[in-house]
């Protein structure tokens, strides 16, 4: 077997390395999500609670299940209230699960096509039309991760409490510049190709 032979193996094996992380990362997303559903309304709990590691032990509000600690929360995202004036822990966790696996699944399935783009490459030139093609899903799916995750929080809000805020974060204003500049580059990746075409046929 020679050295390229082997270096492709290797990069083969790590791509695969890298799918099988993002698929657990899915399922352990997954699991979170059907666990916090199926669970009681009096499973989940939020306490004010001072933290020895931060200085001046700082208090901080942590989400427990069943007396166990799950870590920090963002209270204002846990003190929404419904039509009688309560709140729902379990609720509102399963909001932020909710919101966290359509991030991981748009993510992944990101990932997984950048995969198979460079695996692609192992066999070859990058710049061929399948390979333009893959480039725009990318993009889309970039402007999925600045939209649905968002998208989905506001509607599970909606329906179950009161006071629904929808506020523009400079963080989705990078994911919507992100994915307007993938889609340039896959028209230009798109161009490179035909004038690659061209070069090769007078050639």
């Amino acid at each position: 077997m020679d050295k390229k032979s082997k270096k492709s193996i290797v990069f083969q094996q790590v791509c695969s390395g890298i799918a099988l992380a993002i698929i657990l990362l899915l399922l352990f997303q997954a699991k979170d999500f059907i666990v916090a559903a199926v669970s009681g309304k009096d499973t989940y709990d939020v306490r004010l609670v001072e933290e020895d590691t931060l200085e001046n032990h700082q208090q901080v509000y942590r989400l427990y299940k069943n007396n166990e600690d799950y870590g920090d929360v963002d209270y204002n995202l846990y003190s929404l209230l419904d039509d009688n004036g309560n709140t729902d822990y379990r609720y509102c966790h399963l909001i932020q699960s909710a919101r966290s696996l359509a991030f991981c699944v748009i993510l992944g399935a990101m990932m997984l096509v950048v995969i198979v783009m460079v695996m692609s490459t192992s066999k070859g030139t990058p710049f061929t039309h399948k390979n333009a093609n893959r480039i725009r899903p990318i993009g889309v799916l970039q402007f999925g991760l600045a939209i649905v995750p968002g998208l989905v929080k506001f509607l599970m809000t909606f329906f179950r409490f009161d006071y629904v805020s929808t506020p523009l974060t400079m963080e989705g204003f990078y994911m919507f510049v992100i994915g307007f500049a993938i889609m340039v580059i896959a028209q230009v990746f798109d161009y490179g190709v035909k004038l690659q075409e061209d070069i090769d046929s007078i050639a």
